[in-house]
């Protein structure tokens, strides 16, 4: 059995051991040592890296009781120096007990119990059993101030295995699933406990160390809220990138950073009503060639056009266009080309007529392409452009005759 040297003191990273055992994870060597600070990925917290006898550690599993150590190159039985990523063991310790602390200040504040919690590379997430319409912004505010006043106070952390009598005294967030070892945040023989919550993973000395603790946002999970954070440096981080985007933002919009939802909101508003002024151009000219059309074509017949679209979209054109000759009682094949892809684009009248899905289907097929819609409307596209007319002949072919067309 490996001695977890990373519970009793989680600020050890450069440690001494023997290989005791080889084997594999992921495909690879790995080996099991008789000593470890390694923190093995369990509980919400991924494995720690590093390096064993100089070669890299890739991953910490924990399989059958042992602690497999993932590595780049095989390792001989033996002595062997570690040494732990401090960087990434710094990160976990400030995420891991962060969550602690906002799991903590969620129940006391909005009595929403922590689920589940996942370590992620950039953020992490908590998920609660409160619904996310409990957990408004105010809420959200409240609870991470709560969180934060516990990092601010740079309360004790004890973080050891507890007798059953202790354990008894503890007022415990949730009962130990897997042994006696708790997380204790308060001061344990003044009896001002903030909280207990079982856990196996790598915790500071005190609260400080986490320092600070950003609610990023929360969403609906489930029946629950998950709610995504970031503590220490991760949080000077992500203002960082925040305060970046944001300056960015007001250069474009040109206002200041503080004007930036107003001037962001009024260009919502201006591109929303360009775009209808787009979709109205768009119909106008669709039916002004929907009637150009018409005067060409003197049959009564199924109209087949190739189109020149005056501007990129040249799909959307096509088919505003048959949509338009189907309104006036015609059946419509239309095709256009753009970007070296051609478009199809069917419709007709409601009522007795070929099935436009099925010949758009094979249409496209002649292009190399696919296709398909109801009776009425159709649409495909294939790449092999050059025989955009032959497949619309094919589609004029199929139509049979047409009552009223």
């Amino acid at each position: 059995m490996t001695d977890r040297l990373y519970l009793d003191d989680p600020t050890l990273l450069s440690f001494d051991a023997r290989v005791v055992a080889g084997g594999s994870l992921g495909g690879g060597p790995a080996v099991v040592l008789d000593r470890t600070a390694f923190h093995p990925e369990g509980g919400g917290q991924p494995a720690d890296r590093g390096t064993l006898g100089g070669v890299a550690v890739l991953d910490v599993q924990e399989s059958g009781g042992e602690l497999l150590h993932a590595l780049a190159a095989p390792l001989p039985p033996g002595l062997v120096h570690g040494e732990v990523d401090a960087a990434r063991r710094r990160d976990h310790l400030q995420q891991h007990h962060g969550q602690h602390l906002l799991s903590a200040a969620f129940e006391a504040a909005r009595r929403a119990r922590t689920l589940s919690f996942h370590l992620g590379e950039e953020s992490s997430t908590i998920d609660l059993d409160a619904p996310a319409a409990s957990l408004d912004p105010a809420a959200l505010r409240e609870v991470e101030a709560a969180a934060n006043d516990l990092v601010f106070r740079d309360l004790p952390v004890t973080a050891r295995t507890f007798a059953a009598e202790e354990l008894a005294r503890l007022p415990l967030r949730k009962a130990p699933e897997k042994g006696n070892r708790v997380v204790v945040v308060g001061d344990l023989a003044a009896g001002s406990v903030v909280d207990a919550s079982p856990c196996g993973g790598t915790h500071p000395r005190r609260t400080g160390e986490v320092g600070a603790i950003a609610i990023l946002r929360a969403q609906r999970w489930g029946a629950g809220t998950r709610v995504e954070f970031v503590c220490g440096g991760r949080a000077v981080r992500a203002l960082a990138e925040a305060n970046e985007r944001l300056h960015l933002a007001s250069q474009a919009l040109r206002c200041a950073p503080a004007e930036v939802p107003a001037a962001a909101a009024r260009a919502a508003d201006d591109l929303a009503a360009r775009r209808k002024e787009v979709e109205r151009l768009a119909l106008a000219l669709a039916a002004l060639e929907a009637e150009r059309l018409l005067a060409g074509h003197g049959g009564p017949g199924p109209l087949q056009a190739v189109l020149a679209p005056p501007a990129p979209g040249a799909a959307a054109y096509a088919r505003a266009v048959a949509a338009a000759l189907a309104a006036r009682g015609r059946v419509a094949l239309l095709g256009a080309v753009e970007d070296g892809r051609a478009h199809l684009a069917f419709a007709r009248p409601k009522g007795p007529g070929p099935h436009l899905g099925e010949l758009v289907r094979a249409a496209a097929a002649r292009l190399g392409g696919k296709g398909g819609g109801a009776p009425e409307q159709a649409q495909g596209s294939g790449p092999e452009a050059a025989g955009l007319e032959a497949a619309l002949a094919g589609a004029l072919a199929g139509c049979g005759p047409v009552n009223g067309g």
